[in-house]
This record gives structure tokens, C-alpha cells and sequence, in this order.
């Protein structure tokens, strides 16, 4: 391959949508991948949060022509599903009514979807268990073992961890901080009973417990992702499946019940950080920071990998459109909705675990669904703005606020019933 015009590190689900992105329109993109390919050897990692797929990730994939793809091998989830210590359910619509909704997808199918999407284009070339071991100073190549490649534009698309970020750390150009939750998680399989779901698919199933949770996600198999948000304390007081066991007995109920090899996966599967990434400058010269690299997240909002892909979108249409100065350009649009879609993602933690079983909270909800129905053109309600939308994260979160402002005067009226 003749030198390339991009460069793309990681050949994850932002990268290789930015090489089928690129490769559609004849851009000669070579994406270096430090992992085997994961179609032949497995998401090595084996720890990945179930993905949700809304609106922003939707119109990324669109603009590839693989939308309606990815979209038939989802499961759409309409509403949240609330368990409470005693069993019993209350159901939470996401939009103002249930037509709307966010899809459970697979992140390995996903990826695989893309990774081909991307070969199938002449102009890309993938190459797989390649190790980038930094970006050259002047952020015009990387350097790949004792091999210098140069491109027009570089693109660090290799994760939370990525190499790309820490060169340019290294180098002087920008600094980074990961602020831990202080909870991690641990996935849990709930296999299907009698060849369908143990619960309802049309939904994701939270079990808030004020201080931690669980959820659960719908696999097109039958299956569910179950999901543990515990303390990092009590991960560390759970030393044995047994003390385990006793501890979703007492709080998950119903939810261990959808276990039956329980202590085999708690013993089995590993536990997961959880954190926030923020990186103040995102790029150096050809090269620029995308997705996680850029700004990883708490995965609360389920859009994390929707914030990726619209990174993503942004950057294709500015490179399509002959912007000089690209990875600046970027930058300065998406650090603002980076920062805002992070401190949501927390908020949205904080709702999940602590606040989906207040009955005050479900109320002002109710209100807030009711005002979005009654005047559309004036009210919409801050998930509808994130999820449903492509507004941008940083005016939904300005308007979110105010919102609330108004919900809670209006609960304060005794008008939230």
C-alpha cells in the first residue's frame, strides 16, 4: 500500500466505522491493530457493559449505509423496568410515549459488522496484532517498532488505554486525569427458560438499592447481560461465591434467580473499573484523539459508544468538506459535548442507583413525560434530548437543567401527581 492519507489507531467499533467512513469515499486508510482480529479470536478482554445504541450512534451508522444492518440484529428496549426488594415491578417509559427506543446490540457482532463494512472498501487496508508504540513529535506519524509511517491525518481511536493519548502526554501536548467511581462492575449470563427470556426483552431491568445496582440487558439469543454496580469495598467484601450468593439473595432476588451457575461466573468472571477520562487537549499536529481515547465514560447513560460514533460522523463530514486544520477543528467542537455527556453519565448514576425507586422522583418523571406530550414544541424532556436526538450534549445538559428547575417548582405546587 502506497503511503496513506489516514492513519487510524484502533480498529475497535469507532475505528473501524471511521475506516468504512473514510474507505466509502476512496480515502487510502490504513488502521493499525495491536489486538488479533477479534473475528477469528474472541474479544480477548471479556469484559464489556452490554451497548446501547440511540439516535446519534444510529445516524453515524446511517451515514455508512449500515444502519437498518445493525438494526435487525438488535433489541429494542422501550422502557425502564424497576425490581424492588419485594419482586415487584414498576415500569418507566424512556420517551413520552414507548414507539420510541434504544436497542441493545452486541458489541462483537458490531465490531465484526464494521470491521468487514471496512474491507469491503478498496481503499482500506487493516492490519491486525500490529503494535503502535507512539506518535513522532512533531504528530505527522507513528511509529510502529523501529518503522516510521506518516499520513495527512492521524486519528487515536485505540481506547481508554490508548498509546496514541500517552505519546502525546509524553511529548508535552496534553494531560489527562481518570477520576475512578469508586464502584466497579461484574456481568452475570441469565440464560433463557424454556427457550425464551427469564424477563421481559422489551426492557432494561434495573434493580436500584441505594449505594449500588444491577441492570439487565436483552441478547437477541435469549439471553440477558446482567450487569453488578457494586462499591469497590463490597466487591472486596464478597471474597467467596458463598458470601456472594448471600448477598444478591438478600438485595437481587429476583435477578440470582435468573443465575443457575451463579458461583461458577462470579468466580470466573472479572471485575471491571469504572472511571471518567478527560483529557484537556485532544490533539498535535495530523493527529487527534477520538472516542474513549478522548474521553471514556461511566456508562450510565448508554452513551458512550453513541458519543464515539458521533465523534466519529463529525470528523468524516469535516474531512469530507476540505477542512484545514481538522483535528483542532474537532477539538474545539467536541470537548464542550464531551465534558457535558461525562457529568450526565454521572448524573444518570446516580438516578439509576438511588433515585428510580422514589416514588417523588417516578412522579416529577410522570410530569415531566405528561408536559412533553401536552407541548412537544416547547418541552422535551433532557433523556428524549440525549437519547433521540442529535442536539448537542452540552446545550441538552443547559436545557436539562432549566427544566428541572421548572419540574421541581411545579412538584413543590403540588402539581407532580
Amino acid at each position: 500500500m502506497k503511503r496513506p492519507e489516514v492513519i487510524i489507531v484502533g480498529a475497535g467499533l469507532a475505528g473501524s466505522l471511521l475506516a468504512t467512513l473514510l474507505g466509502q469515499r476512496g480515502i487510502k486508510t490504513l488502521v493499525l491493530e495491536a489486538r488479533p482480529d477479534p473475528r477469528r479470536h474472541g474479544n480477548k478482554g471479556g469484559r464489556s457493559i452490554n451497548l446501547a445504541l440511540s439516535t446519534r450512534g444510529r445516524t453515524a451508522l446511517a451515514r455508512a449505509g449500515l444502519e437498518d444492518q445493525v438494526v435487525a440484529d438488535a433489541m429494542p428496549m422501550s422502557a425502564r423496568l424497576m425490581h424492588d426488594a419485594l419482586g415487584q415491578l414498576t415500569r418507566q417509559p424512556y420517551a413520552k410515549d414507548e414507539q420510541q427506543a434504544i436497542l441493545s446490540v452486541g458489541r462483537g457482532l458490531l465490531n465484526a459488522t464494521l470491521l468487514e463494512s471496512a474491507e469491503q472498501t478498496k481503499s482500506v487496508d487493516v492490519q491486525f496484532e500490529q503494535s503502535v508504540t507512539g506518535v513522532h513529535a512533531n504528530g505527522q506519524a507513528v511509529f510502529l517498532g523501529e518503522q516510521s509511517i506518516e499520513a495527512d491525518l492521524i486519528v487515536g481511536a485505540d481506547g481508554a488505554g490508548s498509546i496514541v493519548r500517552q505519546s502525546l502526554e509524553n511529548h508535552g501536548y496534553c494531560q489527562s486525569t481518570t477520576e475512578p467511581l469508586g464502584h466497579s462492575y461484574k456481568e452475570l449470563e441469565l440464560p433463557p427458560v424454556d427457550g425464551r427470556h427469564a424477563l421481559d426483552p422489551a426492557a432494561l431491568h434495573i434493580w436500584p438499592r441505594g449505594g449500588e445496582m444491577a441492570i439487565a440487558l436483552p441478547n437477541p439469543d435469549g439471553t440477558f447481560t446482567g450487569t453488578l454496580f457494586f462499591a469497590d469495598d463490597t466487591f472486596k467484601s464478597l471474597r467467596d461465591p458463598t458470601a456472594a450468593r448471600n448477598h444478591l439473595q438478600t438485595h437481587y432476588r429476583s435477578m440470582l434467580s435468573c443465575v443457575p451457575n451463579f458461583e461458577e461466573q462470579w468466580s470466573e468472571n472479572p471485575v471491571g473499573f469504572l472511571g471518567t477520562l478527560r483529557v484537556d487537549q485532544w490533539h498535535h499536529g495530523n493527529t487527534v484523539l477520538v472516542g474513549d481515547a478522548a474521553h471514556a465514560i461511566v456508562p450510565f447513560y448508554g452513551q458512550g459508544m453513541n458519543a464515539s460514533f458521533e465523534d466519529v460522523r463529525r470528523l468524516d463530514e469535516l474531512h469530507a468538506s476540505g477542512q484545514t486544520d481538522l483535528p483542532k477543528r474537532l477539538f474545539q467542537e467536541r470537548k464542550a459535548n464531551a465534558d457535558a455527556i461525562a457529568e450526565m453519565a454521572l448524573m444518570n448514576f446516580i438516578e439509576m442507583r438511588d433515585h428510580v425507586g422514589d416514588p417523588m422522583f417516578l412522579k416529577r418523571k410522570a410530569l415531566e413525560r405528561r408536559l412533553g406530550r401536552w407541548m412537544p414544541g416547547l418541552f422535551t424532556p433532557l433523556y428524549d434530548r440525549v437519547s433521540f436526538s442529535n442536539q448537542s450534549y452540552a446545550d441538552a445538559l443547559r436545557r436539562g437543567r432549566r427544566q428541572d428547575q421548572l419540574l421541581r417548582g411545579l412538584q413543590r405546587l403540588g402539581l407532580a401527581r
